[in-house]
């Protein structure tokens, strides 16, 4: 599942991919290393809403960028960073709409 991550701090926007997710965080794999303990927003698309449900998260453990088994669309071998999120849920509705996706995406 792709999402966009944000660091209104730092400033950045970038692409990541979702490769473990429940209700309490998220496991994903970026191009860039992140740094634990920052915060940052992200954007999932849903099956179950109009807009983008966005959620804050805590960078909870982040590992440096590592070679992967792939290559890049100039053939390069590709790198990437996984990183481990815990989601910050601000309100109640914001819960529900994350378990609405969970179900709707097949999570079990």
């Amino acid at each position: 599942m792709s999402v966009v991550l944000r660091s209104e701090r730092a400033g950045w926007e970038r692409p990541a991919t979702v490769v473990d997710i429940h209700l309490a965080g998220a496991g994903i794999e970026t191009d860039e290393a992140l740094v634990a303990g920052d915060r940052i927003s992200i954007a999932f698309a849903t099956p179950t809403l109009w807009d983008p449900l966005v959620l804050t998260a805590v960078v909870a453990w982040a590992h440096p960028l590592r070679p992967t088994n792939e290559l890049d669309a100039l053939g390069r071998p590709r790198v990437s960073a996984r990183a481990g999120l815990a989601f910050d849920y601000a309100t109640p509705d914001a819960t529900l709409a994350m378990f609405e996706m969970l179900v709707a995406i097949g999570f079990e």
